[in-house]
């Protein structure tokens, strides 16, 4: 009788070789180091949708650019462009606990066009 077994997902990925190869990787440990930075300086912070601003555990009312700035001031090591990175990276993820699905729909509706606004401002000023 034949044994059948299920492969393991992990087994023979390419995915998931490239993902340990950039781990590995001084670029990538930067980047990982780089979000364990934004999401520890955001972890009290709250967000004001509609007014664009991210509201920083001191109460300070911050744009997308001027937190990059701010989390920078004191990592001026890590590249601007990580924290942008990982900085929309949690803004499209945050959701106040005990949000309805009315309210986490709203959200993903203001945030989205934020952060577009956001990078083509960017990319533009980078030009």
């Amino acid at each position: 009788m034949d044994s059948w077994r299920a492969k393991s997902p992990f087994q023979d990925s390419p995915f998931i070789d490239s993902f340990a190869d950039w781990m590995d990787d001084p670029g990538g440990q930067h980047s990982i180091d780089a979000l364990d930075l934004v999401f520890d300086a955001l972890e009290h912070a709250g967000v004001d949708v509609r007014r664009r601003k991210i509201i920083w555990d001191d109460g300070k009312r911050l744009s997308i650019k001027q937190s990059v700035e701010r989390i920078r001031a004191g990592h001026p090591d890590v590249p601007r462009d990580q924290i942008e990175s990982h900085l929309c990276g949690w803004l499209e993820n945050c959701a106040p606990e005990g949000s309805s699905e009315r309210q986490l729909e709203e959200l993903d509706q203001l945030v989205g066009p934020w952060i577009d606004d956001y990078q083509r401002t960017s990319r533009v000023a980078k030009k």
